[in-house]
């Protein structure tokens, strides 16, 4: 991970040749499940995940970020790897950029990249992903499907922070289109961030309803 780290740095690095510009942080997080959009990760288990960011001036920035999963078969570890560009423009957020999930145990080609563009004004956020096809004829390589995140914050009461979440997947291949849901509490207490979240889905096929604790540390 640390050589990824470096490897994605470096080249961001050249690029932008604003070597003496940049900004490196950790994050690390143990959590009671991992829920990506909607669908457990780990077979409803725990997840240790971690992560290492790189901000650049100008608002270009590259990042990695790794969890343990359980599909049931060969894959162990999803890794994360991304890069992209954030700014404002007349009080508008923006931020695009694109993100390859890789699973390094996996020998049936389920690694794919995503274009992600997002616009966020106040609390409020809209962010869509596209599933890119490279041209790989592996099911992972493929289209695999386009994601609608719109999350808001909800405001904080007495040092607790609330949140909303619904998300729509259009799957296009391996699976039906479903809507996502999440409700989330997130406090900071003995140094470090905690979050109590409710999330579902309307997959009548799937026992999709939880509740996750998530106790996480910036570094």
């Amino acid at each position: 991970m640390n050589l990824l780290k470096t490897t994605a740095v470096a080249g961001l690095l050249a690029a932008t040749g604003a070597a003496s510009a940049v900004e490196v942080t950790g994050n690390v997080a143990l959590t009671t499940d991992y829920i990506w959009r909607g669908l457990s990760q780990a077979d409803n288990g725990p997840a240790v995940q971690g992560g290492f960011d790189a901000a650049f001036d100008g608002g270009l920035y590259a990042g990695v970020w790794g969890s343990n999963v359980d599909f049931g078969g060969p894959e162990s570890m999803e890794l994360d790897l991304y890069a992209g560009w954030a700014g404002e423009y007349e009080g508008v957020g923006i931020d695009v950029g694109l993100i390859n999930y890789q699973y390094p145990s996996s020998n049936d080609g389920t690694n794919f990249t995503e274009f992600y563009a997002g616009v966020s004004f106040g609390p409020v956020s809209l962010t869509q992903s596209i599933g890119l096809d490279l041209g790989d004829e592996n099911f992972g390589d493929t289209n695999f499907g386009n994601y609608t995140d719109l999350s808001a914050d909800l405001g904080s009461y007495s040092n607790v922070a609330f949140s909303a979440h619904a998300g729509f997947y259009d799957v296009k291949e391996g699976g039906d289109d479903y809507y996502d849901w999440k409700l989330a509490a997130s406090t900071t207490l003995l140094s470090v961030d905690w979050e109590l979240a409710y999330s579902d889905t309307d997959d009548s096929g799937a026992d999709d309803e939880a509740f996750v604790l998530t106790v996480s540390k910036s570094l």
